[in-house]
């Protein structure tokens, strides 16, 4: 049996034999219309030659292009001509076998999105009544395209023309033909900026719609205006160049969509262009344009950060085609943000020319404050897409980075982090290869990299791994967590017995003139305490840090060894970026506190324990002046003693938590921020307690006077004793005497010894009298400042030194003796008024709970 592709083909060419006078052409025009169909296009091609296969390929990419422009089909029937002339190319079958090819299939993502919608002109011929249009196919089909077949689904009203003769409803009568092509003409060139001088011979109606028109003009020409470097307005920096590249774009599509429908209005034969079919096509690109216009003045002035803050407004706008607008110039511009944080992110670098990052890099800062001053986040420069806590987390990251590679350029390069940042990479690749995409195949998956959740993912993990990292080698090479404790313990007095031991030692070394001391002498003492107490099993590295210093005060008075002297815990490398200056002098100044609390205690309790500092005191057991004077100093002491360790306990109790929390922090290892944040919050709470902190000025006032007050009472008993123990050896003298006289048997006392002995205790109970009397002006003024400032206390805004205040008088003793402690806003009543106001809320949740 014979091929049927053969058998097929021979009885065709046959028919055409017979049929037609020019069989060949004939043959060819049939098998042209058999092609159209798939399956007789399966079976005739395997039977035409070479030649036929080429002339139904041009033939085929003339139609598709005539359906175009025709200039299109020409300039192809121009080319290919040249092309048959030329031997460069051999297979012009298989070239034009893949362009054909590439013009059927379906336009990809990465196509150009259509921006602006395509004129389309042309008149149905139900409506015109043309009967040669099928003679002039190549001239008929311009404008074929849909003018909005891209265009969003709600915008559906505008997406076709009616086919009747309403659209034609304003076209001028047939005799005024040229006329109207003027008009639209006119109009065309108007969408453009170029506007005419003679419209005002036209009827009203036709003004209307032209102005309606022109108005693409006067917008085109603020675009214009804008992108223009000599016009002033255009925005700077390279975000700002990004937003320019994006409406140059947007009006390259314009002025693309210009172009075909100038084409169309040019080539027609008079009946295709209308003004009102103009008018109709040119609504979406005065809405896109409109909207561009007001994002470009908007973006006046501005750059970076908050450049795109102002855009990002817009994507939140209602109207889907304002925010897919904003969308995409917002995606387009952010791409130099997009550059400059992963570069931070990555490399710990600001490459920023125009100070467009809401990083900001500061000169000159010393290397122990680049980790506190060196870098900040610029607030105002933050997208409004990032939130303030990933831009701190951003500059935290950073910071790692630099730091890392700066402060601790002795350890080992980390693993670089950007895994992490793969999510925001994947984002911004998914939104670029969307930008191209036709606005209907558009889907939520295709979403920026500013506004896709890997930012916050991304970004959250690069600042996990960076810090942990940081940690890491802070906690392993540097001993971080040795010296957060080395400070509590020893600048802060925790360290009990080495404290103890230590004032013990320095004692009577302190107690002389500043002058007289050396540093040299007193670190030989701070070795010794060191040796002699736990202190001694302290790692190298922190008994190595721990320094003697003396601090000599400016305030012109002459100082003592207690006035100067302070222990010193020197850091340097990274630890000492992290203990900057200021926080050595924090810590300096809570020491200097510490330690008039600790010498005062010390004090007392030495005296409490040697009340009279000499055993002739017991002699003194007929002397009811005596004992009674003795009886209420040692009750006056007891309550100083009481109420310094009440002030020292609290200041190491209110600190408790912080340093708590701050060191179960650097155990797991935390981000350095909230380390330090920690670290800061617990110097101000030793600061509070102290009452040294800037929220703690007035009562730090209240607390000297109470301090020296307490220093008064030791020089009044040391006055004290002293007078006692010269009545004493006077009396020890006087029975010496009269034992000698008895041994050689004279009298023991004479009336001239009498005498003198009455005088000298008349001068004795005078002594008495005097200290009795200052004793209770003593009383009185201690008193009254610790009434002060208790006072103080309750009435300040920290809960834990009104807490303080209840401590301190807890028995209401000096409530009992002041009445302004009874007034309203007092401790007590404000604990009260506290109380009642809980019991009020809870009242009124439980009411609305069974509401």
């Amino acid at each position: 049996m014979d091929d049927p592709a053969s058998s097929v083909a021979s009885l065709l060419l046959k028919l055409c034999k017979g049929l037609s006078s020019n069989p060949d052409g004939a043959y060819e025009l049939a098998l042209s219309y058999l092609s159209e169909n798939e399956k007789v296009r399966s079976v005739i091609d395997e039977g035409r030659s070479v030649k036929v296969k080429e002339r139904q390929l041009c033939q085929k990419i003339h139609a598709r292009l005539s359906n175009v422009s025709a200039r299109d089909a020409d300039k192809f029937n121009e080319s290919y001509a040249k092309l048959k002339d030329s031997f460069v190319l051999k297979q012009r079958e298989a070239v034009l076998s893949l362009l054909l090819a590439l013009s059927e299939s379906p336009q990809n993502s990465e196509s150009t999105q259509q921006l602006f919608p395509m004129p389309d002109l042309a008149i149905p011929s139900a409506t015109v009544g043309l009967s040669t249009a099928a003679s002039s196919s190549s001239k008929s089909t311009i404008g074929s395209v849909s003018w909005n077949s891209h265009a969003p689904k709600q915008m559906g009203s505008n997406q076709s023309l009616p086919s009747t003769n309403s659209n034609m409803g304003i076209a001028l009568p047939s005799n005024d033909r040229s006329t109207d092509r003027s008009c639209v003409r006119a109009a065309v060139l108007a969408a453009t900026g170029v506007k005419s001088r003679c419209t005002n011979v036209w009827p009203r109606p036709v003004q209307m719609m032209y102005s309606r028109i022109a108005h693409l003009g006067f917008l085109h020409d603020r675009l214009k205006e804008f992108i223009d470097p000599s016009s002033g307005l255009m925005p700077q920096g390279l975000m700002g160049e990004g937003l320019v590249a994006s409406i140059r774009d947007e009006l390259t599509e314009y002025y693309r969509s210009i172009a075909i429908l100038q084409s169309q209005v040019y080539e027609g034969d008079g009946g295709g262009g209308t003004l009102r079919r103009v008018c109709v096509w040119a609504q979406e690109p005065l809405h896109r344009l409109t909207w561009l216009a007001n994002i470009a003045h908007t973006a006046h002035h501005k750059k970076g950060g908050e450049l795109a803050s102002c855009i990002h407004r817009f994507v939140r706008h209602g109207d889907e085609r304002v925010a897919m607008l904003a969308r995409r110039l917002l995606t387009a511009l952010t791409y130099p943000l997009l550059l400059m944080l992963t570069r931070w992110l990555l490399h710990g670098e600001i490459d920023d020319p125009f100070n467009e990052f809401f990083i900001e890099s500061r000169s000159g800062v010393p290397i122990d404050r680049m980790w506190h001053d060196k870098y900040r986040v610029r607030q105002w420069m933050v997208p409004s897409f990032m939130l303030r806590e990933q831009a701190a987390q951003i500059l935290a990251t950073g910071k790692s980075v630099v730091f890392m590679r700066e402060a601790c350029a002795d350890e080992p390069t980390p693993a670089d982090h950007h895994h992490h940042l793969h999510d925001l990479l994947q984002a911004h690749d998914a939104s670029v290869s969307s930008l191209g995409r036709p606005a209907d195949k558009l889907d939520s998956a295709a979403t920026a990299w500013w506004e896709a959740s890997g930012l916050r993912s991304g970004v959250g993990a690069a600042h996990a791994a960076a810090s942990a990292r940081l940690l890491a080698a802070l906690s392993t090479h540097h001993h971080l967590l040795d010296h957060l404790a080395a400070h509590r313990r020893y600048l802060l007095l925790a360290q009990g017995d080495f404290v103890h031991h230590l004032m013990t030692l320095l004692q009577e070394e302190l107690s002389k003139p500043a002058t007289s001391l050396y540093v040299h002498n007193l670190t030989c003492t701070l070795e010794t305490a060191v040796r002699a107490t736990n202190a001694q099993f302290e790692p190298p590295h922190v008994l190595a840090r721990l320094h003697v210093n003396l601090y000599p005060n400016c305030d012109g008075r002459e100082d003592s060894g207690w006035d100067v002297f302070a222990l010193q815990y020197r850091v340097d490398g990274p630890l000492g970026t992290l203990f900057p200056a200021t926080c050595a002098a924090r810590y300096r100044a809570l020491f200097t506190q510490l330690l008039q609390d600790l010498r005062l205690s010390q004090a007392r309790r030495e005296i409490f324990n040697n009340p009279c500092g000499s055993c002739h005191a017991l002699k003194l057991a007929y002397v009811s002046e005596v004992w009674g004077l003795m009886r209420r100093v040692s009750c006056l002491r007891a309550e100083a003693l009481r109420l310094c360790g009440a002030l020292q306990e609290a200041s190491f109790e209110g600190a408790e938590a912080a340093w708590a929390e701050l060191l179960a922090a650097a155990a797991s290892r935390q981000h350095l921020d909230r380390l330090l944040a920690l670290h800061h919050r617990a110097l101000d709470r030793h600061s509070i307690h102290a009452m040294i902190h800037h929220t703690t000025q007035e009562l730090q006032s209240y607390l000297g006077n109470v301090l020296n007050e307490t220093l008064a009472l030791r020089s009044f008993e040391t006055t004290l004793h002293a007078g006692i123990n010269r009545e004493l050896e006077r009396r020890d003298q006087l029975e010496q005497l009269k034992a000698e006289r008895v041994t050689r048997g004279e009298f023991p006392v004479g009336s001239a010894d009498e005498a003198r002995d009455k005088e000298k205790r008349k001068i004795f109970q005078q002594f008495l009298a005097n200290r009795k009397a200052d004793l209770n002006v003593w009383a009185r003024t201690y008193r009254g400042h610790v009434t002060t400032l208790i006072l103080k206390l309750a009435l300040h805004a920290e809960v834990s030194l009104q807490t303080l205040a209840f401590r301190l008088d807890y028995s209401d003793f000096y409530k009992r003796g002041d009445a302004k402690l009874h007034e309203p806003l007092t401790y007590q009543h404000k604990r009260l008024s506290e109380i009642g106001l809980h019991l009020a809320k809870t009242k009124l949740i439980d009411h609305s709970r069974k509401k």
